[in-house]
């Protein structure tokens, strides 16, 4: 297609069509609508379906493709790599569909495709409930189940994917289908962590779990320390229990030093877990102790400052089975410096409730205790991009060797089409045939999972 296309008045018909807003490029708020999290994403769709109902979605998707036009579906918007867009494309922009539904007796939460991490803990403390969520607040719920999900609660609760109880999808034929352990479950199975190849997701329901306070923080040690603290955190992970899960990494401190970190989140009783956190301090000479109760809430919230929308963003990612001695100097020798006062070397833990369901049982089949290693290069618009990419590249390929293959598909660019497909590993065949089933005419294509699996098809 032709940007001509754009200035034709078949786009009215949509328009008509729809509950909410269709932004063109002429639009005065166009380049609002169209920004995702990361600046860095210039791509330019013809047009932005701002959905409001589930109706609005069936008739975007209906007549996109009557018009054979690309189609790209958008949740929150905290996107790193740009999938939700697509050059020329129609993107159905979830981003207003917010609606949030609490029941504290079933201890579940109905959400539509748009609620971010954010906005669902809001809801849920109310009731002194929550669930797996990303570490950020505007990550939308949608996209991080999707690919998985990592967070603060992984150990004690699992991955957001493994709290999906069911799911509102709209098909490439427009029709609305339900995806539960009664119905269609072989979809809901692929919804667990299998990306967003096979419809639209407008709404989801996730497992809640009574939670007020948790104790987390930070806690700093100079970088003269990095190999003793690291050599002692492998150690203590190994028996961490499920209440525990321990951030790490390297970030700088604002208009400070680098330092390495460790961001303990307990979930379990306050004296439970200050028993459980009192070795870390031990692990070297604590440059800051910023350790309390604090709610779920706000412990989320604390990390917004860091990663604010509109900067440019460039990540690699790699699952180790442990910090053994060559990755720690690789992190160490080849991370450092960092590239920029806003990169950071953000290392998730993964253990407990998530290592125990079965390699088959979701989409997500990296199921043994593992480190996830993100890279995160971050920099102001003015700056020369190459090297910060080049930075993360390096440091992730010499990570590599020691790392399991495949990756986490939330964070894989369009290079890196095979570790898609080497993650989903015993599930791969699996989707392929769930992806003929319920999208066979390849509609759904702005995903990374969705380009491995139609390479490989």
């Amino acid at each position: 297609m032709t940007t001509t296309y754009h200035h034709t008045a078949a786009f009215n018909d949509l328009a008509a069509l729809l509950t909410g807003q269709l932004f063109l490029p002429q639009d005065a708020d166009y380049e609002q609508v169209r920004q995702l999290f990361n600046g860095r994403v210039k791509t330019q769709p013809a047009a932005i379906a701002r959905c409001l109902t589930v109706q609005d979605v069936i008739h975007t998707i209906r007549w996109t493709r009557a018009q054979g036009l690309p189609l790209s579906v958008r949740g929150a918007g905290h996107e790193i790599f740009g999938r939700s867009l697509r050059e020329d494309g129609v993107v159905i922009d979830l981003s207003q569909m917010k609606a949030i539904a609490i029941d504290p007796v079933a201890r579940t939460a109905q959400i539509q495709s748009g609620v971010t991490a954010g906005e669902l803990i809001g809801a849920a403390e109310k009731y002194g409930l929550a669930t797996t969520t990303g570490t950020i607040s505007s990550v939308g719920m949608t996209g991080l189940t999707l690919g998985g999900g990592y967070g603060p609660l992984t150990g004690a609760y699992g991955l957001a994917a493994d709290n999906l109880l069911s799911a509102q999808v709209v098909t490439a034929d427009g029709q609305l289908m339900t995806a539960s352990g009664e119905k269609h479950p072989d979809l809901l199975w692929g919804l667990r962590g299998g990306g967003g190849n096979f419809g639209v997701i407008v709404s989801l329901e996730y497992r809640l779990h009574p939670l007020t306070k948790v104790l987390s923080g930070l806690l700093l040690y100079p970088l003269e320390q990095a190999r003793t603290v690291f050599r002692n955190f492998n150690e203590f992970i190994s028996t961490a229990p499920d209440e525990l899960t321990v951030r790490s990494g390297f970030l700088q401190i604002p208009d400070g030093p680098t330092v390495l970190f460790l961001s303990p989140t307990y979930c379990g009783s306050l004296e439970m877990g200050e028993q459980a956190i009192a070795p870390l301090r031990t692990f070297g000479t604590v440059l800051v102790d910023q350790m309390q109760p604090v709610s779920y809430h706000e412990l989320i919230h604390s990390s917004d400052a860091f990663t604010p929308k509109g900067r440019h963003y460039y990540l690699q990612t790699q699952s180790l089975k442990r910090l053994q001695t060559e990755t720690i100097e690789a992190l160490i020798e080849q991370g450092l410096p960092l590239p920029s006062p806003f990169s950071a070397i953000n290392i998730h833990h993964f253990h407990g409730a998530a290592s125990r369901v079965g390699v088959s049982e979701t989409a997500f089949a990296l199921r043994q205790d593992h480190l996830m290693v993100e890279l995160i290069a971050a920099w102001e618009p003015q700056d020369d991009e190459q090297r910060y990419i080049q930075w993360a590249q390096n440091l992730s390929q010499a990570l590599a060797p020691y790392a399991f293959k495949g990756g986490y598909i939330n964070l894989l660019d369009e290079q890196e089409q095979e570790r898609v497909r080497l993650a989903f590993g015993s599930n791969y065949e699996r989707l392929l045939d769930l992806k003929q089933k319920y999208d066979p005419d390849d509609v759904f294509r702005s995903t990374i999972g969705h380009l491995a699996l139609q390479h490989n098809n």
